[in-house]
């Protein structure tokens, strides 16, 4: 067999790695310096949902875990795990090059920052695009409050504008104001085939924003006796 030398430590070997011996590759090679120092980490104080990246997550250890696949996308990682430990990220890598293997170690600060985020701050501030207008006998009224609510919720898992920004009693019903169009003319869809209900709507231009026009929907929803 060809004599091989590493071109670093000189040594005489069977077999070079990106050509260098065993131990000056194993020296140099490192995943993680990929992974930053500081990994900061948003939550909301209104809703307590954590942000990170543009992903978001009910618990911190969800957010991580969304987070560092994306990180450590690398076909050289062979497993990763984590632990949180008060204000610190500490993860450990398992590497495999050709037929070497090796262990990484990181510790990442963990930095937790408060926001509000999007969604409740448009809340907060009273925005909406439609007003549904439920009118039913006066004892069903709860009962419908209650059910437009669950529709909201479930919708909010994939809208951030799914919110009801308020809720007035009106005559022979009441008036909720949401964050989107899309997600009132779905749960006034829903009201209408669990109730039998009649569903109109109106259109009224609200103003502009970057130069397109804006509407806000009135969508009325009749439930009979």
């Amino acid at each position: 067999m060809r004599e091989k030398f590493c071109p670093k430590c000189g040594r005489s070997v069977e077999k070079l790695y990106n050509d260098l011996c065993k131990d000056c590759f194993l020296e140099k090679f490192s995943l993680v310096k990929d992974i930053p120092d500081r990994i900061i980490v948003k939550i909301c104080k209104s809703c307590g949902k954590y942000f990170i990246d543009q992903k978001e997550s009910h618990t911190l250890e969800n957010t991580i875990d969304l987070f560092l696949p994306d990180l450590l996308e690398n076909p050289e990682i062979t497993n990763a795990t984590y632990r949180i430990e008060k204000n610190k990220i500490h993860l450990n890598l398992d590497l495999k090059f050709d037929d070497l293997e090796k262990k990484e170690e990181k510790t990442s600060e963990l930095v937790i920052k408060s926001i509000l985020c999007q969604s409740c701050s448009m809340k907060k501030s009273g925005y909406f695009q439609a007003v549904l207008q439920v009118r039913s006998p006066k004892q069903l009224h709860e009962r419908l409050e209650q059910e437009v609510k669950n529709q909201i919720n479930l919708l909010a898992k994939q809208n951030k504008s799914a919110f009801i920004s308020k809720i007035e009693d009106s005559k022979n019903g009441f008036d909720v104001y949401i964050g989107s169009r899309s997600v009132a003319n779905e749960v006034a869809k829903k009201l209408k085939n669990k109730f039998g209900a009649e569903k109109k709507i109106s259109r009224k231009l609200s103003g502009m924003k970057g130069g397109k026009r804006v509407y806000r929907d009135t969508i009325l929803v009749s439930i009979g006796d």
